[in-house]
């Protein structure tokens, strides 16, 4: 991708089919984007009581207004209760990070956010929660020689406890039952293995899942899983095209990187029901899926998403807030936006059927197992 990046003009020289080598590089990096494996890297400066950003962000204040809007939104949004525990344990770890900054704590840092409970059961997307990858944020902070702290955060996805509880066990540790967000393990590890220590994790994990399930395993996603986002990212003919035919027009590659996988991103939700179908070079209409990418990239910039793949991560603007990058590496939900939500769960409603009747039948629940007329009740408080 590096050299993608570097290089983004035909030349008479070039001894090699440019536009199939630009077709393929597209359709291998935005398979790695699509994946969604996250992995982040951030640097934060410690002046002896604070933690700044490297944008000169001090990130007191951005727990502490987390911790606030959540406070908020589960007045209007009573189902979102579990947000404020999970600021409030953030907000913990942030008082830790402090404390290792200042020499009161060992040198490293591990925290495992593992997907919420209450969200465990429901199948589809909430409030920035995707049910189907189910995925747990992994977080090694460590101390530098100068006093700093540096921030590896690995996306784990499945959310699988046999495994997280293994990374516990390389520490000689054994979680308590229930939610691991609170659970940080607090370890001295030798400088010139903090560095590699978030793939070692990693490592686990995945060793783990393989033992359980079988295959070979990355960041918790089977090759076969893996193996058919590239397939789907091959059926998208339309967008690709535009991608190499904006690429011989001179256009910035950067962007219509990040354009496709974000149209890519859209394509792959199940509301989306218009795909394109494989057809003849002649018969693509390069305008439309021109369109199509633009807009899609234009409202993932609008909500400051960034794509990884091959190496290079794709932002939406150059230089990210404090804010933003405490996103990146797992803090918050994903979104506060306001949003609609199916009720596909069939289970018991945690208000009116608890504790439930004996032979009383399941409802139709939304996330957190609440069903249409209590959701409707506790919105109306």
């Amino acid at each position: 991708m590096a050299e993608l990046l570097a290089t983004q003009s035909r030349t008479e020289q070039t001894p090699f089919n440019w536009e199939h080598r630009a077709y393929e590089d597209a359709a291998t990096w935005a398979a790695e984007a699509l994946e969604g494996n996250m992995r982040t890297t951030f640097r934060y400066r410690f002046n002896g009581k604070e933690l700044f950003s490297e944008d000169g962000g001090a990130l007191a204040p951005i727990f502490e207004d987390a911790l606030l809007d959540a406070k908020r939104t589960v007045v209007r949004r009573p189902n979102l209760a579990f947000e404020v525990r999970r600021r409030m344990l953030e907000r913990e770890e942030y008082r830790d990070m402090l404390q290792m900054a200042a020499g009161q704590a060992p040198n490293t840092l591990i925290t495992v956010s593992d997907y919420p409970t209450e969200l465990m059961d429901y199948p589809g997307e909430f409030n920035g929660y995707n049910g189907h990858r189910k995925q747990t944020m992994l977080r090694v902070i460590t101390r530098n020689p100068d006093g700093n702290l540096t921030m590896h955060s690995q996306s784990l996805d499945r959310s699988d406890r046999a495994a997280l509880e293994a990374v516990y066990g390389h520490f000689g540790l054994r979680p308590e039952p229930g939610e691991l967000l609170g659970q940080r393990i607090k370890a001295e590890v030798p400088v010139q293995e903090q560095g590699v220590l978030i793939d070692r994790l990693m490592g686990i994990y995945d060793a783990h899942m393989s033992e359980q399930y079988g295959g070979e395993w990355y960041a918790g996603r089977s090759n076969g899983e893996r193996h058919n986002t590239y397939l789907f990212v091959k059926q998208q003919t339309d967008l690709l095209a535009a991608v190499v035919d904006g690429q011989s027009k001179g256009m910035p590659l950067q962007d219509l990187y990040y354009n496709l996988a974000a149209a890519l991103e859209e394509r792959s939700k199940p509301a989306f029901v218009s795909r394109r179908v494989l057809a003849p070079a002649g018969d693509w209409k390069l305008e439309q899926a021109l369109t199509e990418m633009q807009q899609a990239g234009h409202h993932a910039r609008a909500s400051g998403k960034s794509f990884s793949g091959c190496g290079a991560t794709l932002r939406a603007q150059q230089e990210q807030s404090a804010g933003a990058e405490l996103k990146d590496a797992g803090f918050g939900n994903s979104s506060e936006k306001e949003e609609k939500y199916s009720f596909n769960l069939k289970t018991y409603c945690r208000v009116c059927q608890k504790p439930p009747k004996w032979g009383e039948p399941k409802k139709m629940c939304g996330p957190c197992a609440i069903c249409r007329d209590c959701d409707t009740k506790l919105r109306k408080k």
